[in-house]
């Protein structure tokens, strides 16, 4: 009897220090996904990257409509229909009922949606997504479970970027109300499958199930996002089991898919890569400059150093098989010879290149560390100095708002419909997301008038135009739309977007 006590000690001993010192095993029901970043906010109405707010707040709320799961097609979501007026101006939504927000902060009604709506369109809120808005007038309040979208106009894109999208998603109007904007961007609460738990002092997001979810359930009790903005770092996290799921880099893409323990895919990015010069201040001001420096950076150079020459080059903000998809130029340096270029730069004032001095701004990674400096190398064969500053998230978009730089590269999200995609340069993002630092009243005026016809060919036409305009002010220089590389242990299934975002609720274990 007291050999059998000691032998149950024993074992018992032997699972806890197992238990203790591998903590996979401790968190069977946990998933770790790393996100390219720390998360800014989880507020809809003030989203800020795409890539590390869109995985968190999609698992927290819902929208009226969403997309159905690994396609772009758009269906009910807390809607259960609606109705649309013979002149596309009133949409009338059926709400589904008994839907409880998180954390005891009620049932989900009409007043829900007037209150997210309307926060973002209102002047003072000084939301980024009014424009994703810009028709709408006001949200009347049918009955408990019926509202009203009342538009100016007909919106072009309404069902398909800005209900689907982060705009779209409803938020608690009495946690918003009691909590404060600030508060809440850090607390959030939605209808979604998770709640969320923590956001601890390494930036890691917790998000525990949502055991009361009107939907399907999803299958993990606990997700924690992972900030981890190097692909280098996610792949090492993956390797030694510290995460589930992240993105490779395309030089070990074909090593670790390889692999027995990992699963791996390549997905077309939806996303535009630039190069965007500051055209509000000296000296890049100077159109003629920034002419001379749309031959001098190549991007093939950046696609064969940064991207292992698997990303393919844009010659537009688009893809071409979106509705106004234009071709801009190549502009190479072959084609013209480099006395074209030394003429532009005497033109601008700065013949051979002297005393030109220009501030580069990136982000603090890797892959941004290496496109500034082969930015750099290129403008010194014009003997232009560059120097560059690589900024964590929050430093960089403080100054990319205020303006202050001359070069800087970025990646933005698109989605399928070019209204979103070409809003972030109007006039009135200045100072919010217009890297250019570009004012063009014509390009304005047909971003508005595309936004309000759902004349397909008239909206084609006017992107079209839009973009021979920031051509011909030679703004900037589209790079590549990237791929995105997701990978993941064989031990879970994932379901992606078509261009290659995790929907995390709705995370399988591949046993089952």
């Amino acid at each position: 009897m007291l050999k059998n006590k000691y032998i149950l000690i024993f074992i018992t001993t032997v699972l806890l220090f197992s238990l203790l010192t591998n903590p996979a095993a401790a968190q069977d029901d946990s998933l770790n996904i790393a996100i390219p970043g720390r998360a800014q906010t989880l507020d809809p109405a003030y989203l800020q990257r795409v890539l590390s707010d869109w995985p968190v707040m999609n698992s927290i709320f819902n929208g009226l409509v969403k997309y159905k799961p690994g396609t772009f097609e758009v269906v009910p979501d807390l809607a259960e229909e609606w109705e649309i007026s013979e002149d596309n101006t009133e949409i009338t939504f059926q709400l589904k009922k008994g839907i409880e927000f998180h954390k005891g902060y009620g049932e989900f009604t009409a007043e829900d949606v007037k209150f997210s709506f309307e926060r973002i369109i209102a002047e003072a809120a000084n939301s980024p997504e009014a424009q994703s808005f810009i028709n709408l007038e006001r949200v009347e309040i049918v009955d408990k479970y019926t509202v009203k979208l009342i538009l100016t106009q007909p919106m072009g894109r309404l069902f398909t970027s800005t209900l689907p999208f982060n705009a779209g998603l409803i938020v608690s109007k009495e946690a918003v109300e009691e909590m404060g904007r600030k508060e809440f961007a850090s607390n959030p609460i939605g209808t979604g499958p998770y709640v969320f738990e923590e956001w601890d002092v390494n930036n890691n997001i917790t998000l525990k199930k949502n055991d009361n979810y009107f939907a399907a359930g999803a299958e993990y009790s606990e997700i924690v996002f992972m900030p981890m903005s190097d692909p280098t770092s996610q792949e090492l996290a993956l390797q030694s089991g510290e995460i589930d799921i992240g993105q490779l880099t395309l030089d070990n893409f074909d090593q670790i898919s390889q692999m027995e323990e990992f699963e791996a895919e390549i997905y077309p990015d939806l996303a535009i890569q630039y190069v965007a010069f500051n055209t509000s201040k000296e000296p890049l001001n100077n159109k003629k400059l920034r002419e001379a420096l749309r031959y001098i950076i190549n991007p093939e150079e950046i696609l064969i150093g940064a991207f292992a020459g698997k990303a393919e080059r844009a010659y537009s903000i688009l893809l071409e098989d979106m509705t106004g998809y234009w071709q801009a130029p190549a502009f190479k340096l072959e084609d013209v010879g480099a006395d074209y270029v030394w003429n532009l730069l005497a033109e601008a004032g700065y013949p051979k290149g002297e005393g030109l001095k220009l501030e580069y701004v990136t982000d603090a990674n890797e892959e941004r560390r290496l496109i500034g400096a082969l930015i750099q190398d290129q403008l010194s064969r014009f003997n232009i100095d560059l120097n560059i500053e690589a900024l964590e998230v929050g430093p960089k978009i403080d100054r990319w708002q205020e303006g202050s730089y001359d070069i800087t590269y970025a990646r933005f999200t698109n989605t399928v419909d070019p209204g979103y995609n070409f809003q972030w340069n109007l006039s009135e993002q200045i100072g919010k997301w217009n890297l250019f630092h570009w004012s063009n009243e014509e390009y304005d005026n047909l971003w508005q008038e595309a936004e309000t016809t759902l004349d397909s060919n008239l909206r084609a036409e006017n992107y079209k135009k839009m973009q021979q305009l920031m051509n011909d002010d030679s703004i900037g220089i589209w790079v590549t739309h990237g791929v995105k590389t997701p990978a993941w242990t064989t031990e879970i299934e994932p379901v992606f977007s078509p261009d290659g975002v995790v929907l995390p609720w709705l995370i399988t274990s591949s046993e089952d």
